[in-house]
């Protein structure tokens, strides 16, 4: 075989999409342990090659955006709106922060107007609006047809919530994500088991929660002297 016809194999490999996908695959992961700006350089740099390279380049580099270190919040805003759902649906981890009352008009039309059709898992970040039970924690209303797994960690927000916060978020969940199978809690916790337990029957594909760290147990004497207190105000 000539060096003109290796040449010429050579350029028709690497204009195959399945090719082209596995050496970008192997290049993310090779730069995954480096600085987060190389990796997402090293990706736009292969996407100057030709379009073949720069759908394979982009959906690798969509497909995970907790490598990146930022939320959807921050990365779906800047996109024009016609061409976020191009965005969304290579999404597969992310990670979202709950609404504040400064961005809630900001980021619902650019989160809440689009489907993430491949997005598999989430960490949902808290961010706490004010002390009532209903506004401390505004969750999104996402559209995650496949969402399987959930992860819940603090961003703005007190370290412990109380059992009502606890009801109003589980609830939320419940009918935002029908389908999740996993839940992992990465706060800390003061173990309030009849709130979990109605998070536990209110999902039908549930298999797991697990807790990073278990610090106390809410016992049914707490929450009644809580509701008390609450009364003794008025």
């Amino acid at each position: 075989m000539s060096d003109k016809s290796v040449t010429l194999t050579a350029h028709r490999a690497l204009a195959l999409p399945e090719i082209v996908g596995e050496i970008l695959f192997w290049v993310e992961r090779d730069t995954r342990n480096t600085r987060i700006w190389h990796l997402g350089r090293c990706l736009l740099n292969c996407a100057l090659v030709n379009k073949t390279w720069c759908h394979e380049a982009i959906r690798i580099l969509w497909s995970d955006m907790e490598v990146h270190g930022k939320s959807l919040n921050e990365i779906m805003i800047p996109i024009s709106p016609d061409r976020r759902q191009n965005y969304a649906n290579l999404v597969k981890k992310a990670a979202v922060l709950t609404y504040s009352e400064a961005t809630e008009k900001i980021v619902q039309p650019a989160l809440e107007n689009v489907i993430f059709p491949q997005l598999h898992t989430l960490h949902l970040l808290l961010v706490f609006r004010d002390l009532s039970t209903e506004e401390c924690i505004r969750t999104l209303n996402l559209n995650i047809p496949n969402l399987r797994t959930l992860h819940i960690n603090y961003w703005i927000a007190p370290m412990f919530l109380y059992p009502d916060q606890w009801d109003y978020l589980t609830e939320r969940i419940s009918v935002i994500f029908p389908g999740l199978l996993n839940v992992r809690i990465e706060m800390p916790v003061i173990l309030y088991l009849s709130g979990f337990e109605a998070l536990s029957e209110s999902l039908p594909n549930l298999e797991s929660i697990e807790f990073e760290d278990i610090v106390s147990q809410w016992e049914e004497t707490d929450v009644e002297d809580l509701d008390d207190e609450s009364a003794d105000e008025f």
